[in-house]
């Protein structure tokens, strides 16, 4: 655990039923012409884009809609994005969505008063000045874009996918309103859902965790364990929403001052190479990173184990029963668990691991991680 630390968030977060509504009254302290970024269809067909540019409108701000990000957004998909905004002379970006659309939003953002492409700072150029103020507005309960420093974008051409950093990528505002998440399908609810729990169990595992992270973590894995089976059977409950909701803001925060770890850095491999949704691939990459980790993370396993209600004895192996039990879970709300469910080939994994892709998280992980530790891994979950 980190003694020293940094720990960065939005300066303003609201959580609550309706507080998406009120955006035009947030974003009109600091913008009047806002770039509204959103996906391909979700925030459309739900009507939840239609209230955003409402009360946009009702507080005189001119948006501008930027639409059609896809999953995995590209480098040319924000380039394009930085075209329009600048040609249309935007001041500021709402980005409406899941995790893709906030991480292409706020790289939208943090690019445009930086230059023309985001090509040199996702190749590692530091970004040199401020971006334009930011809203996140989530519409998923899982990918923790809205608290984070840094947007996932997608070289298509390399197949490579990391990450873009800055502490000037933080949002000004995250609005996390749980009715946002009241459409979402079963399978949605549980992939974003999953990648949240993940998500808590790397912070608190991280080398880079400290004691205000370790709080957020552990009450995030408490109610994303209770409550997401319930949420995917239920998802017109908005008790079991909100709690999820809750779930998935606390996960963001901590890992968003911890880090991710070897369980992302695979997802980020495995996800552009053989379009592995990034929730899944997350959930069934986890447990063989326990099974590694587990003889240098004992103390910390067992805290998580105990902390989702698990029981063992005084000679427990908790790493292997906390790997068995999140694989049940990830079955439970209906998730896949072996990469062959998405038809890959066996024969393709020796591929999968280039250094170009090992990044940060890989790197810091607890136990060294060889790239033939990371080859056998994949085998483990073929």
């Amino acid at each position: 655990m980190e003694e020293s630390f940094v720990f960065r968030l939005p300066q303003e977060i609201y959580f609550g039923p309706g507080e998406g509504r009120r955006v035009g009254e947030h974003l009109g302290r600091f913008g009047k012409r806002p770039l509204v970024v959103v996906g391909q269809r979700f925030a459309r067909e739900s009507g939840i884009l239609e209230d955003v540019l409402g009360s946009l409108a009702r507080h005189g701000l001119e948006a501008v809609v930027f639409s059609g990000v896809p999953p995995e957004p590209t480098l040319e998909v924000v380039d394009e994005g930085i075209r329009m905004a600048r040609e249309a002379r935007c001041d500021s970006v709402v980005a409406l969505g899941g995790g893709s659309v906030l991480d292409c939003g706020k790289a939208i953002a943090g690019v445009l008063p930086n230059g023309e492409s985001v090509v040199p700072y996702f190749e590692g150029a530091p970004l040199a000045r401020p971006g334009l103020p930011w809203i996140a507005l989530p519409t998923t309960a899982g990918t923790g874009s809205e608290m984070t420093n840094n947007a996932v974008l997608t070289d298509a051409t390399r197949k490579l996918k990391k990450s873009l950093r800055s502490p000037f990528l933080v949002a000004r505002v995250a609005i996390i309103d749980p009715t946002f998440t009241h459409s979402l399908s079963p399978y949605h609810t549980a992939a974003s859902g999953v990648d949240a729990l993940v998500q808590a169990i790397e912070a608190y595992t991280s080398p880079r965790a400290n004691v205000v992270t370790d709080v957020l973590a552990l009450e995030a894995m408490r109610l994303l364990w209770e409550y997401l089976p319930q949420a995917v059977r239920e998802g017109e409950n908005a008790f079991f929403r909100k709690q999820v909701a809750k779930g998935s803001m606390l996960s963001a925060m901590a890992f968003a001052n911890a880090s991710s770890g070897a369980c992302h850095g695979l997802a980020h491999m495995v996800g552009p190479e053989f379009a592995i949704p990034h929730g899944e691939a997350c959930g069934l990459l986890l447990p063989p990173v326990i099974r590694f980790n587990k003889e240098v993370l004992k103390e910390r396993y067992r805290d998580v184990a105990l902390c989702v209600g698990l029981q063992g004895g005084e000679r427990e192996d908790w790493g292997e029963l906390l790997a068995r039990a999140f694989e049940d879970f990830v079955r439970g709300v209906g998730l896949r668990t072996r990469l062959r469910d998405f038809g890959v080939p066996r024969e393709a994994l020796g591929g999968v691991v280039r250094e170009e892709r090992i990044g940060r998280s890989i790197l810091e992980n607890p136990r060294p991680m060889t790239p033939e530790d990371l080859r056998t891994l994949l085998e483990e979950v073929w």
